[in-house]
C-alpha cells in the first residue's frame, strides 16, 4: 500500500495505490481491499489483475470500492474518513484468505492531501505520512513539511531540573503563520509528548523565518537561558514533561468534527526521538539518536528545518540556542 487519498470532496474520489516492490510480476486477482480489520472482504480485485515489476495499480472509490460503484468486486462499499483510519490488502484464493496481509493506518488529513510511504535509509524503514503532492500511479513525492516545524528540543537539561525543558518552533515559510484556525475558531496544540494549547483569540503569530519557544516553566527558563531574542515569543508553561528516554512529540492543527461531536486534529509535525541508549525501541535495533542531548548539556537540534523531521538523520546535538 503505497499511497492513499482519504479526504476528497465533491466530484473527487478517494483512492488506493498499490506498488509492486519486486522484480517479478504479481498476480493480485481475487485479493481483497478493505478499511476494516473485522471485515477484510469488502472489495475483491477482479480476475486477471496483475501488477508488473516495480509498477503501480490504482483503485478508486467512485469506480471500484465505493457506494456509487458498479464494479462487481464491490461487496461492502466503503470510503475513507478524513479523520483517519486504516486500509488493508489481503491475499486470497477463492473465498479463503491467505497469509499475506499489508495494512497502513493514518490520521486526520486536510482536503486533497494524500498519505504515502516515505523511506528512511538511516533506519531502513518507512513512515506513512502526508505527501507534499499527490502522485497516483507514480513514485511518491517528498513528505509534506511545515509550515511550522519542531526545530529544537531540550528534553533532559544537564542540571537534572526538568523545569528547564523547552521546545522551539520555526516557521520555514516565506509568509506569516498564525497557530489558530479562524474557520474552526480553535488554536493549534501539542497532541502528544506534552499538554499545551496555543493562545486563542488572535492566536500565536510566527513571522516568516521566525521562532517561538514553549517553556516547561517560564520563570525557570528565563533564569537559565535569559530572554529570547527580539521578536521571539516565549510561551508556557506546558503540562507534563518530555521523557528523558525518548517519546513522540507532536504538533497539530484543528481538523474536522465527526458525527459524534469528537474533534480531530491534523498532525503538522512529529518527532519520535530517543536518547541514543534504547536500541530495542527504535527501527533497525540501533539507536542512532545523539546521546549528548541526554543530560549532557546539549539540545536536540534539527539539521535542515525544511527536511522531514521524524528521522534521526536530520537531528544533531548542539549547544542550546532557543529562539535562533
Amino acid at each position: 500500500i503505497n499511497e492513499v487519498m482519504a479526504h476528497s470532496h465533491a466530484e473527487a474520489s478517494d483512492w488506493i495505490e498499490l506498488y509492486n516492490t519486486t522484480d517479478e510480476e504479481i498476480d493480485i486477482a481475487g485479493w481483497y481491499l478493505s478499511d476494516s480489520s473485522s471485515d477484510l472482504k469488502k472489495y475483491r480485485i477482479a480476475a486477471g489483475q496483475k501488477i508488473g515489476r516495480h509498477a503501480y495499480k490504482l483503485f478508486y472509490e467512485a469506480t471500484n470500492f465505493g457506494a456509487s460503484s458498479s464494479d462487481p468486486g464491490r461487496i461492502t462499499p466503503f470510503a475513507f474518513s478524513e479523520n483517519g483510519e486504516a486500509v488493508y490488502l489481503t491475499s486470497a484464493e477463492g473465498e479463503v484468505l491467505l497469509g499475506y496481509r499489508e495494512y497502513e493506518d493514518f490520521g486526520a488529513s486536510p482536503t486533497g492531501v494524500s498519505f504515502g510511504r516515505y523511506y528512511k535509509p538511516g533506519t531502513d524503514n518507512y513512515n506513512f505520512v502526508m505527501m507534499d503532492s499527490n502522485t497516483p500511479g507514480w513514485a511518491n513525492s517528498y513528505p509534506k513539511v511545515g509550515p511550522i516545524v519542531i526545530n529544537e528540543i531540550m528534553y533532559n537539561p544537564a542540571s537534572g531540573n526538568q523545569d528547564q525543558e523547552y521546545i522551539e518552533l520555526y516557521n520555514i515559510t516565506a509568509g506569516v503563520v498564525t497557530l489558530y484556525d479562524s474557520a474552526e475558531h480553535l488554536p493549534w496544540k501539542f497532541t502528544d509528548g506534552v499538554d499545551y494549547t496555543f493562545p486563542g483569540g488572535a492566536g500565536l503569530t510566527i513571522q516568516a523565518g521566525g521562532y517561538a519557544v514553549i517553556a516547561k516553566e517560564t520563570t525557570t527558563y528565563l533564569a537559565e537561558y535569559g530572554s529570547p531574542p527580539f521578536g521571539v515569543s516565549l510561551l508556557g508553561p506546558y503540562s507534563g514533561s518530555l521523557s528523558n528516554g525518548g517519546e513522540k512529540l507532536e504538533l497539530s492543527m484543528p481538523g474536522d468534527v465527526d458525527e459524534y461531536g469528537t474533534r480531530y486534529y491534523i498532525r503538522i509535525d512529529r518527532v519520535n526521538y530517543s536518547d541514543g541508549s534504547h536500541p530495542g525501541s527504535v527501527p533497525g535495533g540501533v539507536d542512532l539518536w545523539p546521546v549528548e542531548a541526554d543530560g549532557g548539556g546539549k539540545s536536540l537540534t534539527r539539521k535542515v528545518p525544511a527536511d522531514y523531521g521524524n528521522d534521526q538523520d536530520n537531528w544533531t546535538a548542539q549547544d542550546p540556542s532557543p529562539g535562533g
